[in-house]
């Protein structure tokens, strides 16, 4: 079974080459060049509605290949069926993506986009910005500066999403100054999924944090069983891009979503 120091192994030498190609001046001159065209934490905030983040993800290393369809397939989709945001997976090798989609999709929406990835290094994050992204998923226990990746994501004018899979990692969020965080149902020993994570650890939260549950969701029972959790936003990748009617399955997944926010006060 393929680990996550594997992957993080295999990001670290992929780095390297990027760096190599495309120096870290090449993207800060790009980004002059490049204006942001949305927000993501305001994508996010719906006063009734539980936000829907969809993910374009081909394959994963728990699933293997996933779909074979092309980003410019895809993302049309997504926003066509109502996604709130769109977070495009650009690792490469057991995500078979590329910082190459990205781009694209950046300009086949107006949709903000997540760039997620392992990201270890702040090149990551003037890459992301330089391709068109509007936020940035940081893993607590992965970026070694955490606040200082927050605050590079806010100096570039993005959102910083900060995963979390238990308490202590919330907390390193908070004292960093996230004020996105997300729940990872899914273990990276095993890559099992259990949805009452996001119900055990979203107390913890803050009220006025965003909140994001992330992966596992296969239907309109797990959305709103995740939305009783008090979450502001859900994202939903595997399903989506393994479904014959890409389209109809946003459609149920964003409906479920409809008049389902709860107060995280009552939840």
């Amino acid at each position: 079974m393929i680990t996550l120091s594997q992957i993080i192994a295999e990001r670290k030498n992929i780095l390297k080459r990027d760096m190599k190609y495309r120096p870290l001046a090449e993207l800060k001159e790009n980004i002059k060049r490049t204006k942001i065209k949305a927000d993501f934490k305001k994508a996010l905030l719906n006063k009734n509605d539980l936000s829907v983040i969809c993910e374009y993800k081909p394959a994963s290393p728990s699933k293997g290949n996933i779909s074979n369809l092309l980003v410019e397939d895809v993302v049309p989709l997504l926003d066509k069926g109502g996604a709130s945001a769109v977070s495009v997976l650009t690792e490469e090798s057991f995500f078979k993506s590329s910082i190459k989609n990205l781009r694209i999709a950046s300009k086949i929406t107006d949709l903000p986009l997540l760039r997620k990835d392992f990201i270890i290094d702040e090149y990551q994050i003037y890459e992301a910005r330089s391709c068109g992204a509007n936020a940035v998923l940081l893993m607590a226990d992965l970026y070694n500066d955490l606040r200082f990746g927050i605050d590079l994501c806010h100096y570039l004018e993005m959102d910083a999403l900060v995963e979390c899979k238990n308490r202590e990692e919330i907390e390193m969020a908070k004292k960093a100054g996230a004020d996105i965080i997300g729940i990872n149902n899914r273990s990276f020993k095993d890559f099992s999924i259990d949805l009452k994570r996001t119900g055990k650890l979203a107390k913890y939260v803050d009220e006025n944090t965003v909140l994001v549950s992330e992966s596992g969701v296969n239907n309109a029972t797990d959305v709103k069983l995740l939305a009783s959790f008090g979450v502001d936003a859900i994202l939903v990748g595997s399903i989506i891009m393994e479904s014959s009617n890409m389209l109809k399955k946003v459609e149920e997944i964003v409906k479920a979503g409809k008049n389902m926010k709860v107060d995280k006060n009552e939840s």
